[in-house]
């Protein structure tokens, strides 16, 4: 057997074995990299020359941490179900007000999904368009009423806001918001009343009598 698991009582897939037979594993596969072991076995089957999954996960964990050791470009990598490198985590913060999630998503090899995931996890929220906020967004940011920041919307008062019809969202750029439309988005709602509000004792301020058991 030419590539033997041991020669002798040392093992032969050390992990720098590994990692070349992986760069020259990526070299002969075509297209994306299997990142799963049912997959990368059904591929590698008949290859001694290619490490056995056992060994890949034994070292690096997962199929994606291996290829990227080995130094595959991360477009060809799909990464699931994997812890968060702090790298990884230093790069989404660092994007996330600036490219979308889903860009975002595309560079570190993760779904878009996992990505907003990782957000809500470090309580941030993102500005997923671009350096754009949702309605939503802002209006929990000021803190402002969302219906009358709807309504606002609706009537154009909001500068450069514009209708994402695919994703049924605002696009809003905070630093259009001047001051003088943040107080009034800010202000709170009149009330129609004209008189003050009477919280004391409505029986004996008006003289009237309470009746027993009126109140039932």
């Amino acid at each position: 057997m030419p590539f033997p698991n041991y020669i002798g009582r040392k093992r032969y897939w050390t992990r720098g074995r590994v990692l070349e037979a992986l760069r020259a594993a990526a070299g002969e596969i075509r297209g994306p990299l299997p990142c799963h072991d049912r997959d990368y076995n059904i591929i590698k089957k008949g290859r001694l020359d290619w490490p056995t999954s056992h060994r890949v996960l034994e070292y690096y964990g997962s199929l994606a941490r291996a290829w990227l050791a080995a130094g595959a470009p991360m477009k060809r990598i799909r990464i699931h179900n994997i812890n968060w490198l702090p790298e990884e985590t230093a790069y989404l913060l660092d994007f996330s007000g600036v490219k979308t999630l889903a860009g975002i998503a595309k560079h570190l090899g993760r779904t878009y999904g996992a990505v907003r995931k990782r957000l809500y996890s470090l309580n941030i929220r993102a500005r997923d368009n671009e350096g754009y906020m949702s309605a939503a967004q802002i209006s929990t940011e000021l803190p402002c009423s969302c219906s009358r920041l709807r309504r606002f919307l609706a009537a154009g008062l909001i500068p450069g806001a514009t209708l994402d019809r695919e994703r049924n969202r605002w696009k809003i750029d905070p630093g259009l918001l001047t001051p003088e439309l943040i107080q009034r988005l800010t202000t709170e709602r009149r009330t129609h009343k004209t008189w003050p509000l009477d919280v004391g004792d409505y029986y004996a301020r008006y003289g009237i009598r309470r009746l027993q058991g009126a109140a039932s």
